[in-house]
Parts: C-alpha cells; structure tokens; sequence
C-alpha cells in the first residue's frame, strides 16, 4: 500500500452488491481507498498488473462457476490476498477454497463493516508473510542446491585425484585399492547429483539411482560384457539422503565385490540387484552365482574393508544383513524409512 490508499479489485457482475462493498469500504476507509469492479472474470484478469492490494472475488461470474473461479484467479495472482466474496452460504465450500489458498470467504448477506475491516487487514498481512515465507524457503532451496551441487563436485575432484594418483603407482594391489576408493567418492557425488536435480531436496529416487550406479560400476570392472550379465530389479523408490548415502556405499561395495572376485579367469555369471518393499521396509539384495566365499568366512569379522563398510554402514541405518553362501553369494539389506515410522 502506498500511502495509505487501499487499491480494491472487486470481481463481480452485480451492480447491487458492488455498491454496497463501495460504501462500507467509504466508512471504513474515509475515501482512501480505490475500488475498480470487473464484471467478469477475464476482465480482471487482464489487470492484475495493475498494482493492487487485495481482489474481491465472487465465485459464480458470467465466464466462470464455483471453485475453478477462485483456482484460475489464484494460478495468475498468487502473491495478492483473494477474498472470496459470495452469496453461497456453503461450509464445505469455504474450507476447501480456504485450504486452497483464499485469504478468507465472506458471505454477502451476512458481513458487516467491522468484519470486512478486519477481513482487508488480517488478509493483507497474513498475504505480505506468506510472500516473505515463500521467498525465504526458495533462498534456503537455493543454498541447498548449491551446497549439493559443490558437495558433488568436490567429491569427483577427489576421484579424479585418486585417479591420477594412482597412475605413479606401480604395485598392482595399491592401484586396486585407489580405484575402490575413487568409485566410494562417486557414489557419494552420484547422490547429491541426484539432490540438486531434484525438486525434493531430501529424498531421492533411489531406483534410479541404483540403476545409473551399479552400470558405472559395472563398465569400470567389467572388460568383456558378454561374460557377466547385470540384472537389475528395483521399484522407483525415494529414500532420505541420511539412507541414501551410506546405503549408497553399502551397494558399491557389494556390486563392486561381485565384479572383482565371484568369477575368476574370465568365468561367466551373473549379479541380480533387487530394491522392493517388504511387510513395511525395504529390502536391498546383491546376489551373484559366482564361486561364493569359503566356507569358514566371517563377514562380520574379515579384513576386507569393503565388507567391514557394509556391516558397519548397516548398523549406521539401524538395517540387517542376510547373508548366504549357497549357490553364490547373497546380501539382504533389510532396512526402515520414515514412510514406515
């Protein structure tokens, strides 16, 4: 509002009640005010440019009915306070259009000055909050995605790092470990990718993601793709970043596990991966029909780092692990989401 002057839009198509609001609006504002009546809706749509404060709107107008009035106004003024002015009495009605976002609903035979008063004013400011809210939530989304978008790319200069590092290192075993190291930070960036992209900030399609992760890992390890076939079996799935990254990690090291030792000298085989929903959580499986471990391996209890990851990641989760030897290898990550709590 600038000075003081109060810019009215009212769209309604009765002269009787246009000059009613026109009067209460002189009592209450002493002619500091500006009241401009659009008859139809189209009408005022095409002035919305027109710098006002707070819209009037009747729902049943020549070119439109009922509820869709209200949604089209809202769709093309949504930073104005809409005050649905009408003469359907209707309760059910009110709340929807209120939880629509309509600052209030006022029914024609039934206001007065003093309601109509506090109606303008308490519509306005709650508007003006809302409008800062909203501007103060896309800034936070903003900084998230930015924040995401550096965390992904400081996580490949490291990869690229370990990368070229490992190119002055002559002993086969180090170079394998720098590799597994440099793939742990891809998975990592490969998720907050997947954040700044998104609309949602906090979860992400884990499905997806499964998918574009384990064929990374698959073409890094795999020479001759017509030995080892990659099965992938999951529903699109969104899980919390707190899930995701290390279950992110979990699946890295179980695919990446597959790859290096279930076939030895160019055996052929196959690694099935699997996400569904399971009786309210998730289950996470990564089998193969290769060799499988010894019989006397201890998962829980072994030198391998990346086994060591898995178990320790799982605890992190609060998930569980099955795991069978028979057959090949099998890893079950039964895991909770909040979706379930």
């Amino acid at each position: 509002m600038i000075e003081n002057i109060v810019r009215v839009m009212l769209v309604e198509d009765n002269l009787g009640d246009a000059l009613i609001l026109s009067e209460m609006l002189k009592e209450i504002y002493d002619n500091h005010f500006k009241l401009v009546n659009y008859k139809r809706l189209d009408e005022g749509l095409k002035h919305l440019n027109e710098d006002f404060d707070v819209i009037f709107l009747d729902l049943n107008l020549p070119d439109s009915h009922g509820i869709i009035t209200f949604k089209t106004m809202n769709k093309n003024a949504p930073d104005l306070p809409i005050i649905i002015l009408t003469g359907l009495n209707d309760e059910d009605l009110a709340i929807n259009i209120v939880s629509e976002g309509a600052q209030d609903y006022l029914v024609k035979d039934q206001i007065d000055k003093q309601m109509l008063s506090k109606s303008i004013k308490y519509s306005i400011r709650r508007k003006n909050i809302e409008n800062q809210l909203q501007i103060s939530i896309e800034d936070k989304e903003l900084l998230l995605r930015e924040l995401h978008h550096r965390v992904k790319n400081n996580l490949m200069i490291i990869s690229s790092l370990l990368n070229l590092q490992s190119t002055y290192i002559k002993d086969e075993e180090s170079k394998k470990i720098f590799k597994d190291s440099q793939n742990r930070a891809r998975s990592m960036a490969l998720i907050h990718e997947r954040l700044y992209q998104s609309t949602d900030l906090k979860r992400i399609d884990f499905g997806d993601y499964i998918r574009t992760l384990t064929n990374d890992i698959y073409h890094t390890y795999v020479m001759d793709t017509n030995l080892i076939k990659l099965n992938v079996d999951v529903e699109d799935i969104r899980l919390d970043i707190d899930i995701s990254i290390p279950l992110g990690l979990i699946l890295n090291e179980l695919v990446t596990n597959s790859l290096k030792h279930a076939f030895p000298q160019g055996s052929p085989g196959e690694i099935d991966i699997i996400l569904h929903t399971q009786d309210k959580k998730y289950l996470l499986e990564v089998k193969d029909n290769g060799i499988g471990f010894t019989e006397d391996i201890d998962y829980k209890n072994t030198d391998s780092l990346g086994l060591r990851l898995v178990t320790n990641l799982t605890d992190q989760i609060e998930g569980e692990i099955e795991f069978n030897n028979k057959l090949g290898t099998s890893f079950k990550i039964i895991f909770k989401d909040e979706k379930f709590e």
